[in-house]
């Protein structure tokens, strides 16, 4: 995988090193690495080996999260047309599911510990998912586990039973979710 060539460390070190240029430097390439897939963990890692907690905690979703909304728009202005063309039965049943609660809906994915975080801002990019319930619930639901690499790269110490713990929760929240979206939808499948 990318992160057994990239050095968390080596990287916070020179974004420490550059001061201003270095956080400009860090949003940017971040926000490119995020959109193109790479792992959001080394992002808040190097963020929070830079930045410290609260900022680097900050930084890391902001770049994540708009990483995630670059993804969208060109699944919304690029993908969209082609899927609606070849697919409109699929889209119509994509976007009649999206439009009811979209914004937990989106949450929800972001809790999961798992998942694929590319497919899924593909996916909403070529629905008619509002762009900003998109990055407003993507930037909350990437919160928990950014926080915990931000605090990993910050040097905290972090015991396994507090790991688990927050997993646990974060997995009970989704599936608590996901509960609330499958008995709403229950009632009103898709046609």
């Amino acid at each position: 995988m990318i992160e057994s060539y990239i050095d968390p460390k080596a990287l916070g070190e020179w974004v420490n090193e550059h001061g201003f240029l270095g956080i400009l430097t860090f949003v940017v390439l971040s926000t490119i690495a995020a959109a193109i897939g790479l792992p959001r963990q080394l992002i808040a890692l190097i963020a929070g080996y830079s930045f410290g907690l609260l900022e680097g905690t900050l930084l890391a979703i902001f770049s994540i999260s708009l990483g995630a909304l670059l993804t969208f728009f060109f699944a919304r202005f690029f993908a969209r047309p082609w899927v609606q063309r070849r697919f409109p039965e699929a889209i119509n049943k994509v976007d009649a599911f999206i439009s009811e609660q979209p914004f937990l809906k989106i949450l929800t994915i972001r809790f999961l510990p798992f998942g694929t975080n590319m497919l899924t801002n593909l996916a909403s990019g070529a629905t008619k998912l509002s762009a900003i319930i998109f990055f407003s619930a993507s930037f909350l639901g990437f919160l928990p586990q950014s926080t915990l690499f931000v605090m990993a790269g910050n040097g905290l110490n972090i015991n396994s039973n507090s790991q688990i713990i927050l997993s646990i929760i974060l997995l009970l929240l989704s599936a608590l979710l996901a509960l609330l979206i499958y008995k709403k939808h229950k009632h009103h499948p898709l046609r």
